[in-house]
């Protein structure tokens, strides 16, 4: 069974909560790196779900855990209430022009 964990405020972290997902409700960008640390060094969750706001603040430590290759977790970034800043499509621009050794550009 695949696990899940969202880190976000807590608004939303109830919200998932709800729907099942093991929920890490936080104050602030330090209390989430702190929590991301302990969850992967768990090596309980296959998923954590972060906020586009979240996911640009822990740029670093996201780069860190995918740098070693494990596979998992998988980082799975969703829009807040405030709405979608872009981070998602900028990520998987990022991602797949990695991936095909080629940058891609979006018209838009």
């Amino acid at each position: 069974m695949t696990e899940i964990a969202i880190i976000a405020n807590k608004h939303l972290a109830a919200g998932f909560r709800l729907a099942g997902v093991e929920a890490f409700p936080i104050e602030n960008a330090e209390e989430a790196r702190t929590l991301l640390s302990r969850i992967v060094s768990e090596g309980r969750y296959d998923v954590v779900i972060l906020t586009e706001r979240l996911s640009r603040e822990l740029h670093k430590e996201k780069a860190k855990i995918i740098a070693l290759g494990k596979g998992r977790p998988v980082f799975a970034v969703i829009p807040d209430f405030q709405g979608p800043t872009g981070q998602r499509t900028r990520e998987l621009r990022d991602l797949i022009s990695e991936s095909v050794g080629a940058e891609l550009k979006f018209e838009g």
